[in-house]
C-alpha cells in the first residue's frame, strides 16, 4: 500500500468510500436505493427511473467504491496528500431501525481504521443512524470519542427530520457543544418527476444541489444557526444554489414581517458562516461561492469515485480563478487542516 506524501499537498474533503459491509447491506434491499448484481458486476440504483423492469439502470459500482489501494492510486495520480472520506448516499436513511443502529457502529469502527492503515493519508468522518434523534446524539458522542473520526456526514435529514424540525433541537445543541464538523450532502434529489428522461444526469446535476439548497435554507430560516452560532457546517457542491440565491433570500426575508421578526439578521449573513466545498467545475460558479463566503471558507473536493468527478478540471479552474497563492493554498490545503483539526 502506498505511503508516499505528494509534494502538492492537496486535501480532498469531498470523496467517498463504501465499506463492503455497507454494500452488502444495500444488496439485501429489494427497492431503491439498492445495489444489484448484474452480469457479474454491481450496479448502484438510486433514482426511480433507474429501477424496475423498464428501468434505465444505475451506475456501475466497481472496486473503486471500496478499495483503499485504488483510492491511494487516485490520490497519487491527482496530487492529493490526504483524503477526508465519508460514506456516500444513501447512508443509513433506508435503515431507520436496529439494523441501521448496528450498521452505524460497525461502519464507524471500520472507517476509523483507515487512517492507521494508510499512514494518515485517508482519514474519515462518521455516519449517523436514522432511527431516532436520541440515537443520533449517542452516535455523535461515539464519533467525538473516536480518535480517528474527524466529523460527521449527513443527508438533508437527520433521523428522518428536516433540519428546522424542533425535535432536532437537542441534536443541534449537542453538535454545537461538541464542536464536531458536519458535512451536509444531498441524498435523493428533488423534483425527480420533472427530471426524468436523462438517466441520472438531471437528478445529479439539478436535483442534488436544489435538495441541498432547500435543506440549508430551512436550517437558516428555522433559526438553527442563530441559536447555535458555533456550528461548523460544510456544504457539498459549492453550497448548491445558495451563493446565487442569497440576495433573493434576503429580499424575501425582508418582505415578510413575521419571518423577519424570528430571524434577526438577513439570510445572507448566515450563509456567510457556512463552509462550502469548491466542487463547482466552472469559474463563474466558484466566484459566486468565493464572494459569498471568502477564500477561508472554501475547501477542495473531488467527489471521487462517482462518474461526475473531474478533479483535473477543478484543479485547473481553481488555479485560474484564485491567482493569489495564499488563498489558493488555503482552499487546497490549510482550510481543511483547520476545519477538521487534522
Amino acid at each position: 500500500m502506498s505511503n508516499s506524501k505528494n509534494k502538492l499537498g492537496f486535501i480532498d474533503v469531498h470523496c467517498h468510500l463504501y465499506p463492503m459491509e455497507y454494500i452488502e447491506l444495500l444488496e439485501k434491499r429489494n427497492m431503491i436505493p439498492r445495489v444489484i448484481n448484474k452480469n457479474d458486476s454491481r450496479e448502484f440504483l438510486i433514482f426511480p427511473e433507474e429501477d424496475g423492469p423498464n428501468g434505465v439502470g444505475g451506475r456501475p459500482m466497481g472496486s473503486e467504491y471500496y478499495d483503499l489501494d485504488q483510492k491511494l492510486e487516485f490520490m497519487d495520480k491527482t496530487g492529493i496528500q490526504t483524503s477526508v472520506i465519508s460514506l456516500g448516499n444513501p447512508w443509513l436513511d433506508p435503515f431507520p431501525d436496529s439494523t441501521g443502529d448496528a450498521a452505524a457502529r460497525l461502519i464507524n469502527q471500520t472507517m476509523s481504521k483507515y487512517e492507521e492503515k494508510t499512514n494518515g493519508r485517508i482519514v474519515a468522518m462518521g455516519v449517523l443512524p436514522a432511527s431516532s434523534v436520541d440515537n443520533s446524539i449517542e452516535a455523535l458522542h461515539q464519533i467525538a470519542d473516536t480518535q480517528r473520526l474527524h466529523g460527521v456526514v449527513s443527508s438533508p435529514r437527520i433521523a428522518g427530520l428536516l433540519f428546522d424540525d424542533p425535535q432536532l433541537d437537542p441534536f443541534w445543541s449537542e453538535l454545537n457543544r461538541l464542536g464536531l464538523p458536519l458535512f451536509v450532502h444531498p441524498e435523493n434529489g428533488v423534483a425527480l418527476d420533472v427530471l426524468e428522461g436523462y438517466r441520472h444526469t438531471l437528478p445529479v446535476g439539478i436535483g442534488f444541489p436544489v435538495e441541498t439548497t432547500i435543506a440549508l435554507t430551512r436550517l437558516i430560516f428555522g433559526g438553527v444557526l442563530q441559536k447555535y452560532p458555533s456550528l461548523r457546517i460544510l456544504v457539498a457542491h459549492g453550497g448548491g444554489c445558495l451563493p446565487y440565491l442569497a440576495g433573493r433570500l434576503d429580499a424575501s426575508w425582508n418582505s415578510d414581517a413575521e419571518v423577519k421578526s424570528k430571524l434577526k439578521e438577513p439570510p445572507s449573513q448566515f450563509i456567510q458562516r457556512l463552509y462550502l466545498d469548491a466542487l463547482v467545475y466552472a469559474g463563474p460558479a466558484l466566484q459566486a461561492a468565493y464572494r459569498m463566503v471568502g477564500a477561508r471558507r472554501l475547501l477542495f473536493g473531488t467527489d471521487q469515485p462517482f462518474s461526475v468527478s473531474d478533479p483535473d478540471k477543478n484543479i485547473q479552474m481553481l488555479k485560474a480563478e484564485l491567482p493569489n497563492q495564499t488563498e489558493l493554498e488555503a482552499v487546497m490545503h490549510k482550510n481543511a487542516m483547520d476545519f477538521f483539526n487534522l
